[in-house]
């Protein structure tokens, strides 16, 4: 039987207002970049909001599926 992910368990990318996404933290801070491959993929959504509270862009949520 195959188990139905809820949303906190779904895998996601953070992308900003840039297209530009998120590839991890570089002093503390939300490091963001154009190459796609260096997405790093998160699973929680309290690992989203604490992008948010590092960073004055605006912030979307893609969910891998």
């Amino acid at each position: 039987m195959k188990k139905i992910k809820t949303e906190k368990e779904r895998e996601f990318f953070i992308v900003n207002e840039f297209a530009q996404v998120f590839s991890g933290l570089k002093g503390g801070y939300p490091r963001f970049s154009d190459d796609w491959e260096t997405a790093k993929p998160l699973h929680r959504i309290e690992q989203y909001q604490m992008v948010q509270r590092g960073t004055i862009d605006r912030l979307e949520i893609l969910y891998l599926d």
